[in-house]
């Protein structure tokens, strides 16, 4: 893996509408983000439902973290 392939992925989980436009032409999106071929097959292969229920848990994360920081 590369950091550019990990950002893009990081992307996927953190960012709604990079999610949406993946989920809905993902070779396009993953090639527009300079993944190489076999990075770009690596990620269509990923399961969308899979890639919502990380996503949500990662939100669910991140924001009892930020309470956390706000009240502690």
């Amino acid at each position: 893996n590369t950091p550019r392939f990990e950002a893009f992925l990081a992307r996927l989980y953190t960012d709604v509408e990079a999610r949406s436009r993946f989920l809905a032409h993902p070779e396009e999106e993953a090639g527009r983000a300079g993944l190489s071929a076999e990075q770009i097959a690596a990620v269509c292969a990923i399961d969308s439902e899979g890639l919502e229920l990380a996503s949500r848990g990662f939100a669910r994360k991140r924001a009892a973290t930020a309470a956390s920081t706000r009240d502690g």
